[in-house]
């Protein structure tokens, strides 16, 4: 394959926006990795109630600092949740060392990538069209998005469903929370590398009509309504708060920072977006009144993978992350390829 120049555009950080999978992190990066390091040989975390969603985040929506309006998913109930028992999950990061033994310490070494998400936020929440933003800032960004973005249960429920799917072809071990954990991190930073070779947009919505989920951080969809890879989707759109959005885009330009205001079709589109990627949880302003209801809440489309074979004779398929319903889907179309290979 062949490469080919499609445009030449001025790096506005001066500098390689890599961290080459983690091979040159920026300073900033290596300070609260190397809290998180810390956390990690200790055995002091006692807690069982693990946030996978941060709370600093939802407090945006919040009308008094504590608890905030959810839609469940589940059971169709509206109403205000605290904040402690919104995105929750007893034991979620609970893991066991070498010796069997368990532990919650995870979730110390998530608390410290909370932190810095927490003054990242408080940074990108009052930025000013004229105020700068900072090289170690911006990496830092990548890496906290690529810890949210994978440590929801929706993910680990597409990695178990992807595990399922493994042990059809060949023997693996069962994908277990501490497979789940140790995988989110050892990741990170080539998931941060995407991030960070994109543009940084901060859109606005003077009418304060965002909203946010349980897994908040979402690419768009293309024209057929798939979502597509974060290689090549437009945006990767997180909610900051219900009156500003943080894009991660195609688009790049010779600026650091691109600013805009969100039109009507846009806030829709990533109402729309927001509600179809939930996975039990809808967060809005208490005022907010254009909310699905009913039928429309009962079967939302979730992740799958999508296997197609593209070479019978030689067993190849094709996997592809989509919209499905979860691990059922995910069984039902790969049956083909299951079949297929059962004939070899």
């Amino acid at each position: 394959m062949q490469w080919e120049l499609v445009s030449r555009v001025a790096n506005p950080w001066g500098q390689v926006p890599v961290s080459g999978g983690g091979q040159a992190v920026n300073p900033r990066v290596q300070e609260y990795m190397a809290n998180v390091a810390a956390a990690a040989a200790r055995r002091d975390c006692v807690s069982r109630r693990h946030h996978y969603v941060p709370q600093a985040y939802m407090k945006a929506w919040s009308p008094d600092g504590k608890r905030v309006r959810v839609l469940d998913t589940i059971n169709g109930l509206d109403r205000l949740r605290g904040l402690r028992d919104t995105c929750v999950r007893e034991n979620f990061y609970r893991v066991t060392d070498p010796l069997g033994a368990p532990h919650n310490q995870a979730e110390a070494m998530l608390s410290v990538i909370d932190d810095e998400a927490a003054r990242l936020l408080r940074l990108l929440r009052g930025w000013e069209p004229d105020d700068d933003m900072d090289f170690d800032d911006f990496m830092s960004l990548a890496v906290v998005l690529a810890f949210q973005r994978n440590r929801t249960p929706q993910r680990k429920r597409l990695m178990e469903a992807q595990d399922t799917w493994m042990r059809e072809l060949q023997e693996t071990p069962t994908l277990t929370t501490t497979g789940f954990v140790g995988s989110f991190f050892h990741s990170a930073y080539g998931a941060a590398d995407e991030h960070s070779t994109r543009q940084l947009e901060l859109w606005d919505d003077p009418k304060a009509r965002l909203i946010t989920s349980d897994q908040p951080v979402i690419l768009s969809t293309d024209a057929s309504g798939r979502s597509p890879s974060t290689l090549t989707s437009q945006y990767l759109w997180w909610p900051l708060s219900p009156s500003r959005l943080l894009v991660l885009s195609q688009n790049l330009q010779p600026r650091k920072i691109v600013h805009r205001i969100l039109t009507r079709r846009e806030v829709d589109r990533l109402r729309a977006a927001v509600i179809r990627n939930a996975e039990a949880a809808i967060i809005v302003l208490p005022q907010d009144t254009d909310l699905p209801a009913g039928r429309s809440l009962r079967r939302r489309p979730q992740l799958s993978v999508d296997c197609t074979s593209i070479d019978p004779k030689a067993h190849r398929c094709r996997i592809e992350l989509g919209t499905g319903y979860g691990a059922e889907t995910l069984d039902r179309t790969c049956r083909p390829l299951c079949a297929m290979v059962a004939m070899s």
